[in-house]
């Protein structure tokens, strides 16, 4: 159980203070708000193995595995918005033709209040809001809408919410998810070593799967090391793109 002093001081923190800010702005809420699912995400996720020393030293030290998960944190905040708000989009489009009843009246709630996280045009918001409230008659009357305009406008709005939906497969999500945060790291400029071993550290046994190959010449070095791992370095980041490959395509077979 994490103390208060070590919770204070953990929020207090520039980089938590900078990711909470960014969350914000992306989701489209207060400052207040955004920390407090910042600090619970990290609670009850990215820091739930943590013991309150752990912690302390971790802000103390301002250490990189600290600072990699509170962006981390905030990355998945913001998936996870997406996703809600697609996934209820998809919905309607499968109800088009219905009336409302058939959709979870607590997940629909959810989903209405992550409309502005989605759509930025506050015109389509109110459409979607409509739709996801009272379905496609309503809606075509209150919009003044043709059912071949209200198909388009569906059409569209559902294929705006994929483009930014993660594209996971459900058997093979997790590991997508991780390959995924990977992939963030490596485009990130300003990513250093440092980084990196934290996420190995994170992920130690995804990497030792991964790197288990002829290819790397010291795996051990490559886990606990990685400053000094020489092109074993190189080699790790082919492997996890090889892997992400191997599992689209897997996909796309299936």
């Amino acid at each position: 159980m994490l103390s208060e002093q070590t919770v204070k001081e953990l929020i207090s923190t520039p980089v938590f203070i900078s990711n909470a800010s960014k969350l914000a702005y992306m989701l489209h809420d207060n400052i207040e708000t955004a920390s407090q699912e910042l600090l619970l995400e990290l609670m009850f996720h990215r820091l739930r193995l943590w013991s309150n020393k752990d912690l302390t030293l971790a802000v103390q030290r301002d250490l990189p595995s600290l600072k990699w998960r509170i962006k981390y944190a905030r990355l998945d905040l913001v998936r996870k918005a997406v996703r809600d708000v697609s996934r209820e989009l998809e919905k309607a489009s499968m109800v088009a033709h219905m009336e409302p009843q058939a959709s979870n009246e607590a997940e629909t709630l959810e989903a209405l209040g992550r409309l502005r996280e989605l759509f930025k045009n506050a015109h389509t918001r109110d459409w979607v809001e409509s739709v996801l409230r009272v379905g496609q008659r309503e809606t075509m009357v209150r919009f003044n809408q043709t059912p071949r305009q209200f198909n388009c406008k569906l059409n569209k709005v559902c294929r705006y919410a994929r483009k930014w939906q993660p594209k996971q497969s459900n058997s093979h999500e997790k590991e997508l998810h991780i390959l995924g945060q990977w992939d963030d790291l490596m485009n990130d400029t300003g990513t250093t070593d440092d980084d990196v071993q934290a996420f190995i550290n994170s992920h130690q046994d995804y990497i030792n799967e991964v790197i288990n190959s002829p290819q790397v010449a010291y795996q051990v070095r490559l886990i606990k090391n990685l400053k000094h791992a020489g092109k074993d370095k190189y080699i790790l980041v082919n492997l996890m793109a090889k892997r992400e490959q191997e599992l689209k395509e897997k996909d796309i077979d299936e």
